[in-house]
């Protein structure tokens, strides 16, 4: 059974995941596939991942728990997307 402050540092990270899924998907209807658009779909992912780091840290560090409780141990590495730029 988790404690209060791992009960909040779980509900913070699903919260966290979820508007990093949500800034994602919106940032590819943007994006359409319409290469003019594609830096800013890079830039917009980035954000998200960036927020989503933030987000975990600030709850792990208010709850005293250590962000790679979360598997957090730097940056969110780029997927398959990044490979779009490379045809």
């Amino acid at each position: 059974m988790a404690t209060s402050s791992e009960q909040a540092f779980v509900n913070a990270i699903n919260a966290a995941e979820l508007a990093r899924q949500n800034a994602k998907s919106s940032a590819f209807t943007t994006y359409g596939f319409v290469k003019a658009n594609y830096a800013a779909y890079v830039t917009a992912l980035i954000a998200a991942d960036v927020a989503y780091i933030n987000a975990i840290t600030a709850a792990a560090t208010a709850n005293g728990i250590s962000p790679s409780a979360a598997g957090l141990s730097g940056p969110v590495p780029h997927g398959s997307w990044a490979k779009l730029n490379n045809g």
